[in-house]
């Protein structure tokens, strides 16, 4: 709007979210806010932020200083919490941004138009609009792409094999994301209490067979996950780790023998027994989506053939997200996907009353090395922080993460660097050959 953003703008930003404290999305993760002592404006292009106590810059400049952003004080400051809330949906509310594109049209549950935006300074775009549209159903977007109705869209594992056949049509794996899917454990819910031995915990993971999963169920296009930092963060693996060295691994018989000593024993229907109460938890997943159902039901009978009984759930996302932020007996397991952090120390996730740690964990061991991580230089106490916790499994972290697949029209170019999951999206990467026969 011709006001330029400048330092204060950070100020104010990092004002909102240390009023709002626990409440803001984004608490604990980089130490935010509390660790900050103080923040000074010097000049409209420099500031200086001065933490409570010396910490491992590295880790403080990747989660801490990256957390902190230029709002515009002198437009939010007109809106309350409440207003930006009723009027995220409207195009007009986000007349000015700062990016490439410019948000056209929003229609909920039907699609978003995008257009270049003309007051962008970087690298000019080739299309003149981009329409995401919002659709249902795994073959949805495979239905589309195939029809001409849609140049690209993401391909469900289990059609994978199927679209080869299509002319005009290409796919692209893209790189593995930082996301990963795990399964979350209520260790507040009385009646799945067994959660809180590490024996069940491990067991559950050594269960999974991962390699199996990643070469059936992705055709290749996954990667196993054991903790809580995903292979495609190479150089904050352990040294261990990078050769696939882990606590835990794909081990029925070391599953079975953990639950034996924790006091299990098989019960007539292959169900896990102790004092009376069978190993089986209920399982909470978004429905609607079949190649997820599928991927839990392969996780379900591996752990069943070690006698742990998990029972699929489906419910509408909305009410997955009300299970979880309700009472402690709401729920008992879920998969959520969860994101490591551009450093991936833990505080954001599994530190006590961390605003991520959904499960309710709790661990002073853990809470130590997660400081220690945090505070002291080098690699070398995050290296600590990730054995323990792969051995500790506060989630499961047994479930591979698929990359991203995508079904594309030949015409389409540039998908791999339009949908860079290091970058996020990059649309002067896009572009189209006119198709056959059209001079256009």
């Amino acid at each position: 709007d011709g006001v330029p953003v400048a330092a204060g703008d950070v100020a104010y930003y990092f004002r909102l979210a240390k009023a709002l404290g626990p409440n803001w999305p984004g608490y604990g993760a980089g130490g935010l806010p509390d660790i900050v002592k103080s923040l000074k404006v010097l000049s409209p292009a420099q500031l200086v932020v001065t933490t409570t106590h010396p910490v491992n810059p590295i880790w403080f400049i990747f989660n801490g200083i990256a957390g902190l952003s230029p709002l515009p004080e002198h437009v939010w400051k007109n809106y309350t919490l409440d207003q930006m809330q009723d009027k995220q949906s409207s195009p007009a509310f986000f007349s000015v941004v700062d990016g490439p594109l410019k948000l056209a049209r929003l229609d909920v549950g039907l699609d978003a138009a995008f257009v270049p935006n003309p007051a962008w300074e970087g690298a000019k775009l080739h299309f003149s609009r981009l329409v995401f549209r919002f659709l249902q159903g795994d073959g949805a977007s495979v239905q589309g792409v195939e029809s001409g109705d849609l140049d690209e869209g993401q391909l469900p594992n289990d059609l994978y094999n199927s679209i080869h056949h299509y002319p005009g049509l290409h796919v692209e794996v893209l790189p593995q994301t930082t996301y990963q899917d795990v399964i979350y454990v209520n260790f507040k819910n009385p009646k799945v209490a067994f959660f809180n031995d590490v024996r069940v915990r491990d067991a559950m993971i050594d269960s999974i067979d991962q390699e199996a999963i990643v070469k059936d169920y992705a055709h290749g296009h996954a990667d196993p996950s054991y903790g809580p930092v995903p292979l495609s963060f190479t150089q904050f693996l352990t040294p261990e780790m990078r050769k696939g060295i882990y606590p835990v691994s794909y081990d029925p018989a070391k599953a079975m023998a953990l639950l034996e000593s924790a006091g299990w024993k098989l019960g007539r229907d292959g169900i896990m027994v102790k004092d009376g109460k069978r190993l089986s938890f209920d399982y909470l997943e978004e429905s609607g989506t079949d190649t997820i159902t599928e991927l839990d039901e392969i996780v379900q009978q591996d752990m069943r053939k070690v006698g742990i009984e998990m029972k699929l759930r489906l419910v509408e996302f909305n009410q997955l997200l009300a299970l979880m932020n309700g009472p402690a007996t709401g729920w008992e397991a879920t998969g959520v996907g969860q994101g490591a952090n551009p450093y991936p120390s833990g505080e954001a996730q599994f530190a006590t009353g961390a605003f991520q740690n959904r499960g309710g964990y709790s661990d002073p061991k853990m809470d130590a090395l997660i400081k220690a991580s945090t505070d002291e230089p080098g690699l070398q106490h995050l290296y600590d922080y990730e054995t323990y916790l792969s051995a500790q499994q506060p989630v499961i972290f047994g479930t591979p993460r698929t990359r991203p697949t995508i079904l594309v029209n030949d015409r389409l170019h540039g998908m791999g660097d339009f949908l860079n999951p290091f970058t996020d999206y990059s649309p002067d990467a896009l572009y189209c050959t006119a198709p056959m026969g059209d001079k256009s």
